[in-house]
């Protein structure tokens, strides 16, 4: 329902002709109500579903205003034209006499007869509550939502695939059942239990590898105050990528970025020079707000998590930690195959801080590039607004460079937020602090190896490691045994028995990029022996033993080979 209220000197309204049969019966003469609220009022299609609870809110709100502007005449007046989605007859033609039941406890009511063309005129006083409008939806319960209207607006993102290539992550993704998007969260990725299952062994492996560095895994709110990202200085820079929203009357972001909930952490307790060097390593979860033109699949989106890491530590400490981040990224890459490059990025024109500490930061990093041996080039004014940076971009399988990791070296949030150390001396020092990612985004990252191997993934990360195929269907009790064996054992494995030919199951786990395809036929289940066929070989191994091909598999899955 919509009203619109207006506190007049008068009002003049004469009915001049029937609209609809069913209107009611009055003289067509001229009637003028003095010193009133005038409440121009239309029913709308959604109060259909509870047209008492829209009639009782209405009138709530026209007593409030009545009382304000001090005034105990009412004059109801049905003004369709107010609204492009008009109720039905029935309903509207329910409202007005049920408002002014309930209005004329308190007030004297009067209304403008209900489906006729009428002329009016009226004089509004002009006081700063004179003219008022309000819209009022119903209270209603789960099943008066129109759910097929709804459902019809929860569309899967189509995927123009003309422009592009096969390999592309976006086709591979839905050909191999990895993921899907939805209209309904513009750039946040719907991971279905295959693609999850690669996400689960990235995050496996990050675990694994950061433990055995000294890393301890912290988790922080999704969403903070506002004023975090102020004091912090992202507020300046990215205010404008963030999604914000309300609760309790204050100012909150979906966290756009993790390192000031890594802060305050830090900042939980006191800490001792015997805890540094400290390493936080956190799985964040963070949002930006990016231009639904420039969103392209796991490249570009609003949603995704970072594998961010703070290292709190001392300057004696610095050229070690720094040596250690390169030394990870370093073996990480190496297991995906990537040559990559070095970039150290200076100050840029809106920076905090002084240029004598920059110049000391900058002079940092410099000086473990050229102790590392690695090549490195000067990308000058690209640094983070707090402090200088080295960037890795790695080469994959195609030739294209992708940015991935990162280290920053940083002496400005430490004095922002105010965090230290007590030393040996008992005094409080500031610690210097480092952000790093080595993924970067996990999103983005799998999208690149899933491009990079052309969906071949090797068999520690395939969704499906082995598929066992029935020769024919007298053969379906012996490839269930095996079947069941290989998950007992813990391997991600699954049956094909169908009817179907031999050659079109194996061309099914071929289009699926499986690993390993087991043929279990007369001779295989004979003999105890298994027929492996690896993943785009043209012929398959026969007599293979089960203890043999498995204690193969093992080794394979769990060197990530």
């Amino acid at each position: 329902m919509r009203i619109i209220t207006l506190h007049s000197d008068f009002i003049e309204f004469e009915p001049k002709k029937k609209a609809i049969k069913s209107a009611e019966e009055v003289k067509k003469e001229k009637k003028r109500i003095e010193d009133c609220l005038v409440v121009f009022t239309a029913v709308e299609k959604v109060d259909e579903s509870n047209i008492a609870s829209s009639v009782e809110q209405a009138v709530a709100k026209i007593t409030d205003v009545a009382v304000q502007v001090n005034t105990q005449k009412i004059v109801l007046y049905p003004w369709v034209h107010l609204t492009s989605s008009p109720s039905s007859l029935d309903t509207a033609q329910k409202a007005i006499p049920m408002m002014q039941e309930s209005l004329s406890k308190k007030f004297t009511v009067d209304h403008a007869p209900f489906g006729w063309y009428k002329s009016f005129n009226i004089s509004v006083k002009g006081h700063p509550l004179a003219e008022l409008s309000r819209e009022i939806a119903p209270e209603t319960e789960a099943e008066s939502f129109d759910y097929k209207a709804m459902l019809h607006q929860i569309s899967k993102a189509t995927l123009d695939s003309s422009k592009l290539k096969g390999n592309d992550h976006r086709i591979l993704g839905q050909n191999l059942d990895l993921f899907s998007f939805y209209n309904v969260a513009p750039g946040m990725v719907f991971w279905h239990p295959k693609g999850l299952v690669i996400w689960n062994e990235l995050v496996k492996f990050w675990r694994e590898e950061h433990k055995r560095a000294g890393y301890q895994e912290i988790s922080t709110p999704q969403i903070m105050s506002d004023i975090l990202w102020k004091v912090s200085g992202h507020w300046e820079h990215y205010e404008d990528g963030i999604f914000l929203t309300e609760y309790d009357k204050r100012n909150f972001a979906v966290k756009p970025m993790n390192c000031p909930g890594a802060l305050l952490v830090y900042k939980s307790r006191p800490r001792s020079y015997k805890e540094l060097p400290l390493r936080m390593g956190e799985l964040g979860v963070v949002h930006r707000m990016e231009l639904s033109g420039v969103l392209s699949g796991w490249f570009r989106v609003n949603k995704f998590t970072q594998d961010d890491a703070h290292i709190y530590c001392t300057e004696e400490q610095l050229q070690e930690e720094l040596r250690g981040v390169m030394d990870m990224v370093d073996d990480f890459y190496k297991l995906f195959g990537f040559d990559y490059r070095m970039e150290l990025s200076t100050r840029p024109k809106k920076a905090m801080g002084s240029k004598e500490i920059w110049d000391k930061a900058e002079s940092a990093l410099k000086k473990v590039l050229e102790k590392s041996g690695h090549e490195f080039v000067i990308n000058e004014g690209d640094g983070a607004f707090y402090g200088p940076k080295i960037d890795f971009h790695i080469t994959d399988s195609l030739g294209r460079s992708w940015q991935l990791a990162t280290l920053q070296l940083d002496f400005q949030m430490p004095e922002r937020f105010d965090i230290n150390y007590i030393a040996e001396d008992g005094k409080a020092h500031r610690p210097i602090m480092l952000h790093r990612v080595i993924y970067g985004s996990l999103e983005r990252f799998i999208g690149i190896i899933l491009e990079h191997y052309n969906g071949n993934l090797p068999t520690w990360l395939a969704p499906v490691q082995v598929r066992v195929i029935s020769f024919t269907d007298k053969n379906d009790k012996a490839a269930k045994k095996i079947h069941d064996q290989f998950f007992d054992l813990g391997y991600r494995v699954e049956l094909d028995t169908k009817s179907a030919t031999i050659q079109s199951k194996i061309r099914e786990a071929e289009l699926q990029k499986i690993p390993y395809i087991l043929v279990i036929g007369d001779k295989e289940e004979e003999n105890k022996t298994l027929a492996v066929r690896k993943h785009g070989e043209k012929k398959a191994k026969f007599g293979v033993k089960f203890e043999e091909f498995e204690k193969q598999l093992s080794k394979e899955i769990t060197t990530r080979s």
